[in-house]
């Protein structure tokens, strides 16, 4: 992890990355394929990922409203 953090450092740690894939795979992919490739055993856990896109789409946008 260490030498991971020294090449990028945005990356925190492997729950990150984890959550990262996981939404990768929800953009390439229907639901309930994601939520099998992610081992959830309920849906809505494979759900929350699509969530916390959709947080870090409206924090992108915010962002370049303040510099519009």
């Amino acid at each position: 992890m260490k030498d991971l953090h020294k090449q990028n450092k945005q990356v925190k740690s492997v729950k990150q990355i984890r959550a990262l894939i996981i939404t990768n795979w929800l953009k390439n992919y229907n639901l309930r394929e994601a939520q099998y490739f992610a081992g959830h055993r309920y849906v809505s856990s494979t759900e929350k990922h699509q969530q916390d896109d959709l947080e870090s789409l409206h924090k992108t946008i915010n962002t370049f409203h303040l510099f519009s």
